[in-house]
Formats: C-alpha cells, structure tokens, sequence
C-alpha cells in the first residue's frame, strides 16, 4: 500500500477555507476505487496554516490515472471552479511505502 500525503501551506487564514473545500468535494471519493482511506490534517504546531491530505491507494499506475481522468472531467472542473481557488502559497507531494498499520485500541 502506498500514503500519497499531499502537503499545503496556506495563506494566514486560509487553512479553514481548505479544509472546507477539501471537505465539500469528499463525495468524490466514494465514486472511485483507487483511494482507499483517506484523512485531512491540520497543524498543531510547526508551520502555521499547514493543510494535509492524505489518502492510501494500492497503485501509484492506479493513482495517477485516476488524477489524469478527474483533471479532464469537465464535472469535477466546474466543481472546482465554483469553490474558488485553494488558499494555498505552496504545496506539495510525497509517496510512502507502507510498511505495517496497526490499530490499536
């Protein structure tokens, strides 16, 4: 299994204007099969304003023709587009293996 963490720094102020666009298009992800679990963060300490995204997918192949396809759907563009631009100044998008989860009670 593979975590893609996407990583956000946004405009002060602008983390909860994230996390609510993040959290409007969630439906999205219950119309496809390569995301598996999939959380959203934000920082308790270190950098302010910091958004992530993180989903575990079984591909990386699998991931980015899924991201392919949902750039090119003109559905998911005119949903984006009526959320208004991401508060973001940058980003970014590391790949981990995972090697064990354990759920612990």
């Amino acid at each position: 299994m593979i975590l893609v963490r996407d990583e956000f720094q946004c405009k002060m102020g602008g983390a909860h204007v994230a996390v609510e666009r993040i959290k409007a298009q969630a439906d999205l992800l219950e119309q496809q099969d390569v995301i598996k679990r999939a959380r959203v963060l934000t920082d308790l300490s270190g950098r302010f304003e910091t958004v992530i995204f993180e989903a575990e997918v079984e591909s990386l192949d699998a991931y980015f023709a899924m991201m392919r396809a949902a750039f090119a759907n003109p559905e998911i563009q005119a949903r984006s587009a009526a959320l208004g631009e991401m508060p973001q100044q940058s980003g970014s998008r590391t790949f981990y293996t995972i090697e064990a989860t354990y759920e612990l009670a």
